[in-house]
């Protein structure tokens, strides 16, 4: 290994790699100012009625009148009714404390309220403010799932909710906070509920994304011998990161780990695949995720090869190239003046999970990829916010030829800039 040209092709990318840093520290810097990190620590004490009534009014919404709080630990809220303060309850309020409330969702903590009645009759549940996106807290009132604990008594055995089959890992952390709320209110342990994906799902899965991790860093690092291995392994990353386990980066996903940190529904073949898609290009000036890992770049080339799949002018590419750069640029300024805007909505790839895909993600997804049947990876060579983030890693700020040890890889390095 050329370890003086590794070293060079570092020093070369310094400066980019400075103002890159100066951007994300501005996010991170904008998260603590619009966001008010305090807030996600717990809802506990006196801060709780404060949360039950912040901007949509919660408690008054729900029973749709005025009402008054009372509380003697911050965890179970006398509610009465016409500005009352003493005599008998019209109603209770259930908050957990931040060990029991504290299950996070894919954004941040997922805090609930439950309401009951006098007789103390479960009456519905409802969400505390919270940074879920309002896409997925739409999946959770369309599955209705905020509904299931309505009727029971709060004196009857625990029993368990568990989400539904396919349920999100913010709607399975719901279900949890609201579990162990109600366990932690009657002192007992919460019933465990039923899990409905299977372990060795789990595990089959992790291994195919490994698997196809692998295959990729094989083709990355001997595209010559392994150049008839492209085809299958193209197919290998749309089944499998794509359509099957949903394993993809993208400014969203990106955005989100830089934000809120890294939830427990991470899984360590997207932890590799983000690390390889970093240090790859940032130590080769060669693209890897765009070329062998993207499930959505693939699908695009893939149709290529059955269309007329004609190469687009170099003159197109080069203004693409700014439009690329100014694109992620006005994503950058947005999620500094609307730090809750969601991402996806920018992006195809979340159309492969179909299930929960936006109807902009659904629209652009399918509007590439009819345009890869006459043109070479349209969204990859035009738009794509990801893939220019990738080529600040990649792209050097001059290229000196003596750096290529192959007429062939030069050119490739070229066409992709």
């Amino acid at each position: 290994m050329d370890y003086g040209r590794l070293w060079r092709t570092v020093v070369n990318k310094i400066p980019k790699l400075l103002l890159l840093l100066v951007v994300l520290y501005a996010l991170q810097q904008n998260k603590r100012l619009l966001f008010d990190a305090a807030a996600d620590e717990s809802t506990a004490g006196a801060s709780v009625a404060e949360l039950l009534r912040a901007d949509t009014a919660l408690t008054d919404a729900f029973w749709g009148r005025p009402t008054t709080l009372a509380t003697q630990d911050s965890v179970m809220y006398e509610v009465r009714f016409d500005g009352r303060t003493e005599g008998e309850a019209d109603g209770y309020v259930i908050v957990g404390r931040r060990e029991t409330n504290g299950r996070r969702g894919m954004a941040g903590p997922v805090p609930v309220a439950v309401f009951l009645d006098r007789w103390e009759i479960i009456r519905g549940v409802r969400m505390l403010p919270n940074r879920e996106t309002p896409h997925f807290l739409g999946l959770i009132q369309e599955d209705k799932l905020l509904d299931r604990w309505n009727g029971r008594y709060l004196q009857d055995p625990l029993r368990a909710v568990d989400a539904t089959a396919g349920a999100t890992h913010t709607a399975q952390a719901v279900v949890d906070n609201v579990n162990s709320t109600l366990a932690a209110l009657l002192g007992k342990v919460p019933v465990e509920a039923k899990r409905t994906v299977r372990p060795m799902t789990d595990y089959l899965g992790e291994f195919a994304v490994l698997f196809t991790l692998v295959m990729a860093l094989a083709c990355f690092l001997s595209p010559e011998a392994t150049r008839r291995m492209r085809v299958p392994a193209l197919a290998l990353t749309v089944v499998v990161l794509g359509f099957w386990q949903g394993a993809f980066l993208s400014v969203a996903l990106l955005y989100r780990w830089l934000i809120f940190g890294a939830t427990p529904a991470i899984r360590i073949g997207v932890v590799v695949m983000a690390i390889l898609s970093i240090l790859l290009p940032l130590l080769t000036s060669r693209r890897f995720y765009c070329s062998y890992l993207c499930p959505f770049g693939a699908a695009q080339e893939l149709l290529g090869k059955v269309g007329i799949n004609r190469p687009i002018p170099k003159r197109i590419l080069h203004v693409a190239r700014w439009v690329r750069r100014g694109f992620l640029g006005a994503i950058v300024l947005l999620l500094l003046t609307l730090p809750y805007f969601d991402l996806r909505d920018v992006e195809p790839f979340s159309a492969f999970l179909i299930g929960s895909a936006s109807v902009a993600s659904v629209v652009l997804a399918v509007g590439s990829l009819v345009a890869s049947l006459f043109v070479q990876r349209p969204w990859c060579r035009l738009l794509c916010p990801t893939g220019e983030l990738m080529a600040i890693l990649r792209r050097p700020l001059h290229y000196p030829k003596a750096w290529y040890k192959g007429e062939e890889l030069r050119k490739a390095d070229d066409e992709l800039r």
